[in-house]
């Protein structure tokens, strides 16, 4: 969520080193000390979330090949960072929806993409 994003001693904890920001009007909190990738994508179901996972999937792993840890966030947390690592371990670890969307809820229990998301996301499967 934007809170966790804008909350130094949360991102330090986890040792954050890159930051997804897939809201939309919300700022960067801290520029000078993480790595930050901009993606303002409105929370409607006729967006087209799957257009975006190009661009979120490049950021992610290329984090994840400098050791780097990500924070993918929205305003919520709740719908379009939600659907984006579905759809991030769907393509890199090669899971269906139903498992990729159980690991996000276990890991955030308040996980509810909209239905327009979810239906992309069954449709990327």
């Amino acid at each position: 969520s934007q809170d966790a994003a804008h909350d130094l001693e949360t991102l330090s904890k986890h040792k954050v080193t890159h930051i997804l920001n897939v809201a939309y009007g919300v700022q960067n909190a801290f520029v000078n000390d993480f790595i930050y990738k901009t993606i303002p994508i409105l929370d409607i179901p006729e967006t087209d979330i799957t257009s975006y996972f190009p661009e979120c999937f490049e950021f992610i792993e290329k984090a994840k090949n400098q050791d780097g840890v990500v924070l993918v966030h929205c305003n919520a947390g709740v719908s379009r960072a939600a659907a984006i690592v579905i759809g991030f371990l769907m393509n890199s670890e090669r899971l269906n929806f139903a498992s990729a969307y159980s690991l996000v809820k276990n890991a955030r229990p308040a996980v509810c993409p909209n239905p327009g998301f979810m239906e992309q996301l069954h449709k990327y499967e």
